[in-house]
């Protein structure tokens, strides 16, 4: 018996309609599937109703990952494969393995030798840095900023200095509370002659992705609320 496939299955980053950031193509492979492994069950049985109203929830199998990366069901996981099921893997927004848990399940397939087929969908990270307008041939993502000083001010004077070294992109997210507060830091932190993208709600129907230098932000602002954003550094 051949072994069964991975899915990766993006999901919607905003509230935005389905059809603008999914193909039907997924939809096609997401309702023969039967099996998945999701960051939260209840967010992915909603989605999975949301792509097809009439999926089969109940005669689905949902797996979650922790957010300790305790992977506990992997024997789970390793049988449906060797039986030939088909998998799909989801996080709760996004693109799963990217700046989202995930990348375990994946490293298990690859280990086993099972295909894995990422599903195109949405990412904000490279949304962002497409419409960002900065360097978009060398770039680093960087995750979470520390949340207190004096390790954030360090890291944001570290980051600020490799751009001007490398002319690389540095991309950061963070907490939607904090949102101004990393945007303050790095006003306060930054040369102004450096550019700071701020990306807000990506694919959604507030979207604004707006590039700027440091002395620009300084004297413009930018009103946040608790809606997703990304940071990019650049030149």
């Amino acid at each position: 018996m051949s072994k069964g496939k991975l899915y990766i299955i993006p999901i919607q980053i905003s509230e935005s309609p389905l059809n603008r950031v999914l193909p039907d193509f997924n939809t096609a492979v997401v309702k023969n599937l039967r099996f998945f492994v999701v960051e939260r069950t209840k967010t992915a049985r909603q989605f999975l109703r949301k792509m097809d109203r009439d999926f089969p929830i109940d005669d689905s199998k949902f797996y979650e990952q922790d957010k300790h990366d305790n992977y506990s069901f992997h024997p789970e996981v390793i049988a449906a494969f060797k039986e030939g099921q088909d998998v799909g893997l989801m996080s709760e927004s996004g693109y799963p393995a990217i700046a989202d848990p995930g990348n375990k399940v994946v490293a298990k397939a690859q280990e086993m030798g099972v295909e894995v087929v990422p599903l195109v969908g949405p990412s904000s990270l490279l949304m962002a840095l497409a419409a960002s307008g900065l360097n978009g041939q060398g770039f680093s993502f960087n995750g979470y900023l520390p949340v207190k000083d004096p390790d954030r001010s360090k890291q944001i004077k570290f980051y600020g200095d490799l751009v001007q070294k490398t002319g690389y992109s540095q991309i950061f997210i963070e907490t939607p509370y904090r949102n101004n507060n990393i945007f303050e830091d790095f006003t306060k932190q930054l040369s102004s002659g450096l550019k700071l993208c701020i990306a807000y709600d990506v694919s959604g129907s507030g979207e604004k992705i707006y590039t700027k230098s440091i002395a620009e932000w300084k004297k413009q602002g930018f009103k946040f609320d608790k809606t997703p954003c990304v940071f990019i550094l650049g030149r």
